[in-house]
């Protein structure tokens, strides 16, 4: 038996200098790590922690930017994040229209948080080991 909590019924947090707020109230689709070359980046670390989450359910408070590319399926990617502290906060891609991955670093509660899967793994950096027992994705998988 685990001693690690299930996620909270609603999902919330901020930026770091808590001019941006959300909140997501769906079902928690998932929790991954993206080994991709622009999440790396993003994070500032070796990958990113994200919360696969419903776009409809999620609801940010405040006034968001969003970094616009081209991602590594070919589709368009909006970057979110807070303008006034940079703080990442969330990941759109035009091939997942319907979720968000939601960068858990500034979750109001986060210890609940353990990664079902890892992502982008052929991208991974040789020093990061994958962990054990979770699924593999060459990219994003279904959801």
């Amino acid at each position: 038996m685990s001693d690690i909590p299930g996620p909270p019924t609603v999902i919330t947090g901020h930026c770091m200098c808590r001019a941006v707020t959300y909140e997501s109230s769906g079902k928690l689709l998932g929790v991954g790590i993206c080994h991709c070359d622009l999440c790396r980046p993003q994070a500032g670390s070796a990958f990113s922690t994200v919360a696969v989450v419903s776009r409809r359910e999620l609801v940010f408070t405040g006034t968001t930017a969003v970094f616009a590319h081209i991602g590594a399926s070919g589709s368009k990617v909006l970057r979110r994040y807070c303008p006034a502290c940079g703080a990442p906060l969330a990941t759109e891609s035009e091939g997942t229209p319907d979720i968000s991955f939601l960068k858990t670093g500034g979750f109001d509660q986060g210890d609940w948080l353990q990664p079902q899967l890892e992502m982008f793994v052929t991208r991974r950096l040789r020093w990061v080991a994958p962990i054990p027992g979770i699924p593999q994705f060459e990219g994003n998988p279904s959801f």
